[in-house]
């Protein structure tokens, strides 16, 4: 009895939480849907309908609408915290001017103009900034929902939408095509000036929005970091808490919400071409001390330019963002860390991400980067398949690697582990799985400082420390590969469709699985016998051939 209880002790101990039948990503609930909007909590109701709406004539009713959001705007003068006030926009194309949201307004698009039901994907509202003009300026106590946000341009931060000091909801929205300028002073010479950030949307300082089942895709910044969505600034609030420190990690207090969107195809640095290393973090900065919830995101396909780092999230400055339970998929940088990348003390939680085929064009590591004194915990990760430099790549810096799944990474070993300076306490890695990656398992060169501790990790060929052992894992064989017919690029819906081949298994459930498609990488939305849709646009696999791989969920039998 005393050796069976031991047996299962270890095993406890060492098998990866990730690698268990545990999964927070939830794709279901990802992206724009059409939401009942519930009239009885506002006490005026306004109607906007560029198709049968007058500014002079109209009154706002159903029978007599406004044209425009501008002169809806105008003619509400009696919101407040008791008296919520609601405006439904019909479709078409609003163009007029920048849209400035006003305290316990909502704006709510997808309204049929005849009969006022709403779909928003039938009834598209576009608010357009015809390439002149910023689309959107945010409020507290606001809501901006069912709208289509694009061909935004400024010349300072957030072309799509801007959130200084105010916290609105954002949800339902699709954010598309807008510019973030580089700054008119810009002096191409040197590097790591600031640009501009947030072609998508902007959160500086004092804002706490809730970003919520958006698709925030084909963004950029001329130069500039967070292509997507840019957080930035110390948030100095009246009665917001410090953060605690929870398991040697900041987390607490308010904190901006970015969760369940799809954040894809976008590019910071988009006319870099000096290489100012000025424009990271190709769908998302983290900056001076922002700290966002990052939550069931799908984050792919994203790039950053300008010899820049991290094409899904990048982390600096104090900052200490939740990043939790994304998929987080062929992203690009030109210089490190294609997926997330942390330095200058930025400190994020990063637990229970899908990170795969991510990688940079000059070999840096394709997964997780942590250097120039990063701080990270990251726990109960997927780290595989990514194609460039390995899975984790850790250079005077902080980690704590636990329960994480590293295989299959190209260019590099599971762990790249470098310490040159005296001060910093023990790294740990504890309890992973790290096996099959090209170029070995863990790779260390330590100067000075403690020594990383390694304990009670599955490590392929052995390693020594306390508990490390070398035994294959017997996952379940749920590889899918094959051929497609045909691959098709729907740019309303934001998704690509591919036709196979050869028929699937009905029985299969494919919906929220890793796929990559030629070199292209993304998530399954849906999937049928013949077809499958994936979030993004991976048009591009025509020309490199219509093979697929749908890779391991790395569950264990």
């Amino acid at each position: 009895m005393k050796k069976i209880f031991f047996v299962f002790t270890v095993l406890m101990f060492v098998l990866p939480s990730a690698a268990k039948d545990k999964n927070i990503r939830d794709i279901s609930v990802i992206g724009p849907r059409t939401k009942v909007v519930d009239l009885q909590s506002y006490q005026d109701i306004y109607h906007v309908s560029a198709q049968q709406g007058s500014d002079r004539e109209g009154d706002g009713s159903r029978e007599k609408p406004w044209r425009t959001l501008t002169a809806a705007m105008a003619n509400i003068a009696n919101a407040a915290a008791d008296h919520a006030v609601a405006v439904l926009v019909s479709a078409g194309t609003y163009d007029s001017t920048t849209i400035v949201m006003k305290e316990w307004v909502d704006l709510f698009g997808g309204f049929c103009p005849v009969g006022w039901q709403r779909d928003i994907f039938k009834h598209r509202t576009i608010l357009d900034g015809v390439r002149l003009r910023r689309v959107v300026v945010g409020a507290d106590h606001a809501r901006l929902d069912g709208f289509v946000i694009r061909r935004g341009v400024t010349t300072s931060h957030g072309a799509g939408i801007l959130c200084v000091d105010v916290s609105p909801t954002i949800s339902n929205n699709v954010i598309i095509d807008n510019l973030a300028l580089e700054p008119a002073d810009f002096d191409y010479q040197h590097i790591y000036q600031p640009g501009n950030h947030g072609g998508g949307i902007a959160s500086f300082y004092n804002a706490v929005p809730v970003i919520r089942n958006n698709i925030i895709a084909q963004n950029r910044t001329s130069i500039g970091c967070g292509g997507g969505v840019a957080f930035y600034g110390w948030l100095r609030m009246e009665g917001i808490t410090e953060p605690e420190m929870q398991d040697n990690f900041l987390v607490g207090g308010l904190q901006p919400v970015l969760e369940n969107n799809v954040i894809v195809d976008n590019v910071s640095g988009l006319n870099d071409t000096r290489r100012t290393r000025s424009s990271s973090g190709g769908a998302v900065l983290c900056a001076h001390e922002a700290r966002p919830v990052i939550r069931n995101n799908v984050i792919a396909g994203n790039r950053a330019m300008g010899r820049s780092d991290a094409g899904g999230i990048y982390i600096e400055y104090y900052s200490y963002p939740v990043i939790e339970g994304n998929w987080i998929l062929g992203n690009v940088a030109e210089d490190d860390g294609g997926a997330i990348y942390t330095m200058r003390n930025g400190q994020p939680l990063i637990r229970a991400n899908f990170v795969a085929g991510n990688w940079t064009t000059g070999g840096g590591v394709g997964g997780l980067r942590m250097s120039k004194e990063g701080r990270a915990r990251v726990v109960e990760n997927m780290i595989v398949h990514n194609q460039s430099g390995g899975g984790v790549q850790c250079i005077d810096s902080y980690m704590e690697l636990e329960d994480n799944i590293i295989m299959h990474n190209k260019g590099g070993g599971a762990l790249s582990y470098m310490q040159h300076f005296p001060y910093f306490s023990s790294s740990i890695v504890r309890r992973n799985i790290m096996r099959e990656n090209e170029r070995g398992t863990i790779n260390i060169r330590q100067d000075y400082g403690r020594p990383l501790i390694v304990e009670l990790n599955n490590i392929q060929g052995g390693f020594e420390g306390e508990g490390n052992y070398d035994r294959k894992p017997e996952f379940i064989d749920d590889v899918v590969k094959g051929m497609a017919l045909s691959v098709s690029f729907d740019p309303v819906s934001c998704t690509t469709t591919a036709v196979l081949k050869k028929a699937m298994d009905k029985k299969m459930q494919l919906a929220g699985r890793v796929m990559r498609l030629g070199k292209e990488w993304s998530v399954i939305r849906s999937a049928d016998d013949k077809k499958i849709i994936l979030w993004g646009d991976l048009s591009d696999a025509r020309d490199e051939g219509l093979e697929f791989e749908i890779i391991s969920q790395y569950r264990l039998q």
